[in-house]
């Protein structure tokens, strides 16, 4: 990445469910990173998967990423 500009945000991630009743884990920036400024991203789950594996999963992921890193060429 030495050659990119580079972008770090700090976040964390919440486990909701979609309308149609699926589980997802919804990744939220505690303050702007510029390129994603309009973005929201969240993660598709495997079929199956249910609201409180959802949660679990999103509780270790707080636990063990401080943040999203972008880099532009």
């Amino acid at each position: 990445m030495a050659d990119k500009a580079v972008e770090r945000g700090g976040c964390h991630f919440i486990a909701a469910q979609t309308a149609d009743g699926k589980p997802t884990i919804a990744m939220e920036l505690f303050h702007t990173v510029p390129s994603l400024a309009t973005a929201s991203i969240a993660f598709e789950l495997l079929g199956g998967t249910t609201l409180a594996q959802a949660k679990a999963l999103a509780e270790a992921m707080n636990e063990r990423i401080l943040g999203i890193v972008v880099a532009h060429s």
